[in-house]
């Protein structure tokens, strides 16, 4: 595909015809989901095909909790992103770089402290998630070469939240491309080449991402002015501060206590055993693969909602709700399909033919949930429409919803039910469901309406330089 193809000026969103604007926005982001989802998948491919069962159960146990740090982090970058969309839409350009240097100073400061405080505790973590003794070592190893790339997961989560809000999702995926690429080699590197197994492969993304966000680094200083600071202009904005934090943490508490809730769920499966841990870890990294598509024209239209909220074009972004609703339905009954039909030979290129069980297990638990895709499609893009317009508390009740019934039904289904593994797989449209009545009925009830920091219809962002 040729780069102009996805070249869209930084404006389309509050100009052109709204699905195009959105699905041209969306293809950077899907490519590069796509590509995230590879590197992750042959995380477990490698280490499962060449260490066996075991180290990719340890793999999966592990990046479980790792991938609870990350989305905290990037709770906090949606945040600035959401500022960013409806400061572009208000055209209050000069906010901009002070939001984007004042989040990305907290950025750093936060991630190190993260980092310093996990480490530490990764062997009691491991514990309290039932990790299996025969895997501990491992998991705790992964978990803290982990910590080690925190703050360059968060640097990255950062720059590609920013970077399309302000319009642009063909650069990060470039640099998403770079990452996958580097991470790939890097597994084959360290685990095929050096034999280091699980730690082989946390070093592989730790190295990748850190190579990736320098080359961003360097790209995004000579070609984006938001990003070029002069003397004086690299700031920490106490009350631009306070807006990505009302954005932020609700997003940060959104994603920490799902991705703990995640937490939880793997407790429940290592419950079981590692044949069963490795079967949840293979379904688990096609579950997101199967969402790439329409949680990628989710997070488009959640700027394409920003900006144009920001610009007071209420109408126009419920224009393009109904017709991104009527496209991601139509992606999630095709992912559906292609899943249910080819799902065990997607389970045997994680573990291999011999692997019998796991596959039987892998598969049956891919089936579960697969036909269902649509209500999260639903629940995904309703979901962005309201962190669009601002109204993010709701935001995060809804998707603490899926994720507080989705544990809850896995605990009953597998525990108090006797359904055992499987149980698990029950419970994920349930949470889905729930949280997406929650969410048409948020945008029927028009209460978003007031909650964006700023638009064309509000009074602009005002700020003393004093505090500045």
């Amino acid at each position: 595909m040729k780069a102009g193809v996805l070249k869209i000026s930084p404006d389309s969103m509050l100009r052109d015809s709204p699905l195009k604007s959105i699905i041209l926005f969306g293809l950077p982001i899907i490519f590069g989901s796509m590509f995230q989802q590879l590197y992750s998948m042959v995380d477990s491919i490698v280490v499962g095909n060449f260490e066996g069962a075991g180290a990719l159960a340890a793999v999966g146990s592990s990046a479980t909790v790792c991938n609870f740090l990350v989305m905290v982090c990037a709770g906090f970058a949606n945040g600035a992103s959401i500022v960013v969309s409806q400061l572009f839409g208000a055209d209050e350009h000069d906010k901009i770089k002070a939001t984007i240097s004042t989040t990305l100073i907290f950025s750093v400061i936060f991630s190190v402290i993260m980092a310093l405080v996990f480490a530490p505790l990764a062997p009691g973590v491991a514990r309290l998630v039932n990790v299996p003794e025969d895997i501990m070592d491992a998991s705790v190893t992964y978990m803290r070469i982990y910590c080690v790339g925190l703050i360059f997961l968060m640097l990255y989560n950062f720059f590609t939240a920013v970077l399309r809000s302000l319009g642009d999702s063909v650069t990060p995926l470039i640099f998403l491309v770079i990452s996958s690429l580097l991470n790939i080699v890097g597994d084959l590197f360290f685990v095929v080449g050096l034999g280091l197994g699980v730690a082989g492969v946390a070093w592989a993304t730790v190295i990748a991402q850190g190579v990736s966000v320098l080359l961003c680094i360097i790209h995004i200083r000579g070609k984006n002015r938001y990003f070029h600071f002069e003397k004086g202009e690299f700031v920490f904005s106490k009350q631009l501060f306070r807006y990505v934090m009302r954005m932020g943490i609700p997003s940060a508490v959104q994603n920490g206590v799902t991705n703990m809730g995640f937490i939880f769920v793997q407790g429940l499966v290592n419950s079981f055993s590692t044949m069963n841990i490795a079967a949840y870890t293979a379904a688990m990294k096609l579950e997101s693969l199967a969402m790439v598509p329409f949680g990628g024209i989710s997070q488009a239209f959640a700027v394409f909602a920003g900006q144009n909220i920001g610009a007071g074009e209420v109408e126009r972004t419920k224009d393009g709700l109904r017709k991104s609703l009527i496209f991601v339905l139509i992606l999630a009954l095709s992912c559906s399909a292609i899943i249910f039909i080819v799902g065990p030979w997607l389970i045997e290129i994680f573990v291999g033919k011999s692997e019998t069980e796991v596959i039987l297990r892998g598969t049956a638990y891919l089936r579960t949930f697969c036909p269902l895709l649509t209500v999260h499609a639903i629940m995904s893009l309703f979901g962005s429409f309201l962190r669009g317009a601002g109204d993010s508390i709701m935001t995060m009740f809804i998707f603490l919803t899926d994720l507080g019934m989705r544990v809850l039904a896995a605990y009953a289904i597998s525990l108090w039910m006797g359904v055992g593994f499987m149980g698990c797989a029950y419970a994920v449209p349930i949470g889905w469901f729930c949280a997406a009545v929650l969410a048409v009925g948020r945008y029927c009830s028009g209460k978003w309406k007031d909650k964006a920091v700023v638009s064309k219809s509000k009074p602009a962002v005002e700020e003393s330089a004093a505090e500045v």
